[in-house]
């Protein structure tokens, strides 16, 4: 801000560490011509743990463009850093910002640095830069940053496509082949996935959606989707429906459980088909019935409802009754 007022512009922001950037910057002044006017040197702890908030938070503020400098021989992974800039390219893309807006500058030479940030191109910065604190938690800063670039972005799209595994994004679902099971929704770890105690039901909060897959490998009927994105439409939105259904109510007390569709379709399957069903119009019934309901109909009908129908035992009687039936069906003579 102090940089824009005092009527700099095209602002290149050079994030660096101390133990590296700060002395190539100190031999570049000493020696070289220094730092180009336009560059602003911002120290911090270490270059390879910069997120995704601080770049969004930079070009919010007005920036034109970003350089990261590190060693020429990492002493650090710098795949972290690597994936935030892969993630910030798309987005700057789809926000109008265009290419070439973030880049490393690996180098321990300081002539080669400053030759690096001579050559980049000057490239428009946002007509209203914002001002804000960034203050909350990670995830809550990084939304807040997104949102200011977005509302300072010279095209602000609603929606932006973004690489796999994107720590956006939506969760789409095939309603046809979901029967509400909900293990989506105990295995969420944000809760972005959610139900209704009072009615079957699945929501989705896709502000809070890290696309972590959980929800996906858990699904027994393997119907849901994970979609890549960044909607700033759903950053200030609630949770909308993904599948909603009407519940079953138990044939003996009126009490909804379950699925009605689910228990139709289950019923559908089990009847005249199964040997449990097969003939039992009383057993079928149990699947229509609440776990309360089921057991006092087990009890008052006195059968289990796990086991082979049961063929009557044959006594002496019977088989005296068989005897005399054979004969008198003998002709004399025979």
């Amino acid at each position: 801000m102090t940089y824009r007022e005092a009527g700099g512009e095209h602002a290149i922001v050079l994030l660096h560490d101390d133990p590296h950037g700060a002395p190539l910057i100190e031999a570049l002044a000493r020696f070289g011509d220094g730092l180009p006017a336009h560059v602003l040197p911002f120290t911090v702890n270490e270059v390879t743990q910069i997120g995704l908030e601080a770049i969004a938070a930079v070009f919010a503020y007005g920036a034109s463009a970003v350089r990261l400098l590190l060693r020429a021989q990492p002493r650090h992974d710098v795949a972290g850093l690597t994936r935030t800039i892969e993630l910030a390219e798309p987005i700057l893309a789809g926000l109008g910002f265009g290419a070439g807006r973030i880049a490393t500058i690996e180098t321990d030479d300081p002539d080669v640095l400053g030759t690096t940030l001579r050559t980049i191109p000057t490239m428009t910065t946002v007509a209203r830069p914002a001002s804000f604190l960034p203050v909350g938690d990670k995830r809550g800063v990084l939304q807040f940053a997104l949102r200011e670039l977005h509302r300072a972005a010279p095209e602000p799209a609603d929606v932006v496509t973004l690489p796999a595994h994107a720590p956006f994004g939506a969760v789409e679902i095939d309603t046809a082949g979901c029967t509400l099971c909900l293990s989506c929704v105990a295995a969420c770890p944000t809760g972005a996935l959610t139900d209704d105690p009072q009615r079957p039901m699945l929501r989705f909060t896709e502000a809070v959606c890290v696309q972590c897959g959980l929800c996906k490998a858990t699904c027994p009927e393997k119907v849901i989707t994970l979609k890549p994105r960044l909607d700033f439409r759903a950053a200030s939105g609630g949770a909308r429906v993904l599948k909603e259904e009407q519940p079953f109510c138990c044939i003996r007390c009126a009490k909804p459980f379950g699925v009605k569709s689910t228990i139709e379709r289950v019923v559908a399957k089990l009847a005249d088909k199964h040997w449990m069903f097969k003939g039992s119009p009383e057993r079928l019934d149990l699947i229509k019935m609440c776990d309360d309901c089921r057991v006092a109909f087990v009890s008052e009908k006195e059968f289990d409802p796990y086991g082979a129908p049961r063929t009557a035992v044959r006594t002496t009687d019977d088989y005296l009754t068989e005897r005399d039936e054979t004969q008198a069906g003998e002709k004399p003579g025979g």
